[in-house]
């Protein structure tokens, strides 16, 4: 094996990057990797919401995205209960983002189904947006209070 082999591998741990390819007849889906990242940094309920646009059936989608909101509403009670640190809140998304791209991604994309990698920069910042409203109502909630 080549050292750009090897290096390779090392760098794909999950094997997110093996099924991509730059063919034009292969579908465009966000990637695993998008999937977990959204999903690891906001909640499982972005990622799901990536992941629930590369699936074709609509049983599929609801069964996705119901998992991710019952995901996020245990998060959110567990975590309101312990106060952790940041690095818990993280680590818990993670989880739901590794969930969704080994167990959901498998069931209804497909281990071996070649694809493009679809842009996220237009989720992106859809998300960016969500997020900079939630805390900005946190804070404006919090100021009113006092």
């Amino acid at each position: 094996m080549t050292d750009y082999n090897q290096h390779h591998i090392k760098k794909d741990v999950f094997g997110w990057k093996k099924n991509i390819v730059k063919s034009p007849s292969a579908p465009m889906l966000y990637s695993q990797q998008a999937i977990w990242a959204f999903s690891a940094f906001f909640t499982a309920v972005f990622g799901a919401a990536l992941l629930c646009m590369n699936i074709k059936q609509s049983k599929g989608r609801l069964v996705v995205f119901s998992f991710a909101i019952v995901f996020t509403l245990v998060e959110v009670l567990v975590l309101n209960h312990l106060r952790p640190h940041a690095a818990v809140f993280f680590a818990i998304n993670g989880g739901g983002g590794y969930l969704l791209t080994q167990l959901f991604w498998v069931e209804y994309i497909g281990i071996d189904t070649v694809h493009r990698v679809r842009p996220v920069w237009i989720p992106l910042i859809i998300s960016l947006l969500i997020l900079i409203l939630l805390i900005a109502s946190l804070i404006y909630g919090e100021a009113s209070r006092h």
